[in-house]
């Protein structure tokens, strides 16, 4: 009963978040559940499901199974890292909402994904067209480039990738990566944007755990943790700390403000959840030493500074439940009950 009775509040609470003329579908796999869809594919793949339309994937102990995106679709779920020894309270159902696997085909371009689990797969579209402006948001991303029938030499333009915990393969050397907007996101894995194709690229404002390979881009308010493979090509690399001693990012200190010889200690809080631990320490020589952006002047380096900084756990800008009290029975033939629930907004 609890379970049903948050999720409906919760679907009714993220409804009033978007327009009227785009339906929200409910996606909820968990027993007794009366929802639009239980699981992924019947949703995105169901003809009444239009472009432009949202699928909210609720809470569950269960993966959603797998899809291919093959229209432009905005597909929400509640967030990560919401267990007793991350970041407790702010949903009430800690479980996460997980898709095992996004195809993304060309006709879906434009799509969004936020506050979802989720390992992106790239196949080639029709005629191995582009896929384009895709926007992937304060999620938990296990891989972004496995490859699926990917066309090497096909544009993928015009990404958005921030406010994200990633982990598994980002991007690979085949990929052409342009107009990308890479900010704000806990990186713990490589990012290969090496492809010689590859322009306009901004990755700014990141905390990185491993290798990186950049090609004609722009590389700023970073922070590196824990490696020695950084490859910068035609690339302007500005306001970036480093810790250890890197010899690959040699060539890149005493100019543009960058640094490096940091501990990790120095740097980062290092305490509370997976996330939560790449906060800054108090004291941190990364605290507003990042280059201008937009009108947040000296911001700070990494993933929590500058003007949109990363959201713990990946809770989705609209309404949450994170409390609800429900009877634990009530009597046959009863009309009516009292629940109490409490919500907030998130920015």
């Amino acid at each position: 009963m609890k379970t049903q009775i948050s999720t409906l509040i919760l679907a009714i609470l993220t409804g009033l978040s978007f327009s009227a003329h785009a339906k929200v579908w409910r996606i909820n796999n968990n027993a007794g559940v009366n929802a639009d869809f239980t699981s992924a594919n019947a949703a995105v793949t169901n003809s009444a499901v239009q472009s432009g339309d949202t699928l909210y994937f609720e809470a569950s102990a269960t993966d959603y199974g797998g899809i291919t995106i093959s229209k432009k679709l905005v597909l929400i779920g509640t967030g990560y890292f919401l267990d007793s020894t991350n970041n407790p309270g702010l949903q009430y159902n800690p479980n996460a909402a997980v898709i095992n696997g996004v195809v993304l085909d060309s006709a879906g371009t434009g799509s969004t994904f936020t506050g979802l689990t989720v390992n992106f797969l790239i196949g080639p579209g029709a005629g191995g067209s582009s896929i384009d402006n895709l926007t992937i948001t304060r999620c938990r991303v296990t891989g972004i480039g496995n490859y699926y029938g990917y066309t090497p030499g096909t544009i993928l333009s015009g990404w958005k990738v921030n406010k994200n915990y990633i982990t598994g393969n980002f991007g690979d050397g085949a990929w052409v990566m342009q107009n990308w907007d890479v900010s704000n996101n806990i990186v713990d894995t490589w990012i290969n944007m090496e492809n010689t194709a590859c322009s306009g690229n901004v990755i700014r404002n990141n905390v990185f755990r491993g290798a990186i390979h950049i090609v004609n881009g722009y590389f700023a308010n970073n922070l590196l943790s824990g490696w020695n493979d950084y490859v910068f090509t035609n690339t302007v690399v500005k306001n970036t700390l480093s810790a250890g001693t890197p010899s690959t990012f040699t060539a890149y200190v005493g100019s543009n403000n960058n640094s490096y010889g940091y501990t990790d200690v120095q740097l980062f809080a290092g305490t509370g959840s997976a996330d939560a631990k790449w906060k800054l320490a108090s004291g941190s020589p990364a605290k507003q030493a990042g280059l201008t952006v937009g009108s947040v002047v000296k911001p700070d380096c990494g993933p929590f500074g500058g003007p949109d900084p990363y959201i713990l756990s990946g809770i989705p800008n609209i309404p949450a439940i994170y409390k609800l009290t429900v009877p634990a029975s009530i009597a046959s033939g009863t009309s009516s009950m009292n629940i109490t629930f409490s919500t907030r907004s998130n920015p």
